[in-house]
């Protein structure tokens, strides 16, 4: 195994977010197909400070992590000459983060005219996720017995309050973010614990 220790300017966040539709699962071309060999057990990543603004972040690679980040390098080369380590992969994660963006309606120069309404009733318009977005800031709103709300800023979904089986419609006032373990709360206690199951079990049926 390979080393890397790349000293970075600051952090970027690393919440994960899941919207409303199912998401591609995205696949490496050739020769970076093959599946990759299980890992050794590796130490967490390590951050160590050194000076207010950098930081040096260790971590553990493979082979094939190496290639990718060479070719990436070469394909960064036209506006990127000699891009160091951090360069390249702050791109990587700036064009997965729009992207990421992209899929919650946050884009810099949103539609002056809502988009044509979507035939699927399950659809959430790029300006309503733009406003709950903004409203829930961006973390889990499922109300917690201490006070307050969860605030989990990883594997978010947008919901609807009222669900679309119970007549609920896709407007900033019916929809909101929660994290995926109470979205599935949510779920359990409208429909049951035994609809639920069926529907899991029927998800799980068709691999998905």
């Amino acid at each position: 195994m390979t080393r890397l220790a790349v000293a970075t300017s600051q952090a970027t966040p690393g919440a994960v977010v899941q919207p409303d539709e199912p998401r591609s699962e995205v696949t490496a071309t050739p020769p970076y197909s093959q599946p990759a060999a299980p890992l050794p057990a590796a130490r967490p990543d390590e951050v160590d400070p050194l000076t207010g603004d950098l930081r040096r972040f260790h971590t553990t690679v493979s082979k094939r992590f190496l290639a990718k980040l060479a070719a990436a390098r070469d394909a960064l080369s036209h506006s990127h000459l000699g891009a160091d380590t951090e360069t390249v992969l702050e791109a990587a994660l700036d064009l997965l983060l729009a992207a990421n963006d992209k899929k919650k309606g946050l884009v810099k120069r949103p539609r002056a005219t809502p988009a044509r309404p979507s035939a699927s009733r399950r659809h959430i318009p790029a300006e309503v996720k733009r406003a709950v977005w903004t409203r829930d800031g961006g973390c889990c709103q499922w109300p917690v017995a201490s006070g307050g709300v969860c605030g989990s800023t990883t594997r978010l979904q947008f919901d609807h309050v009222v669900p679309l089986a119970r007549g609920g419609t896709s407007t900033v006032s019916n929809v909101r973010v929660l994290c995926a373990f109470h979205n599935q709360l949510a779920a359990r206690q409208v429909f049951g614990e035994g609809w639920m199951d069926r529907f899991a079990s029927r998800v799980s049926g068709r691999g998905g």
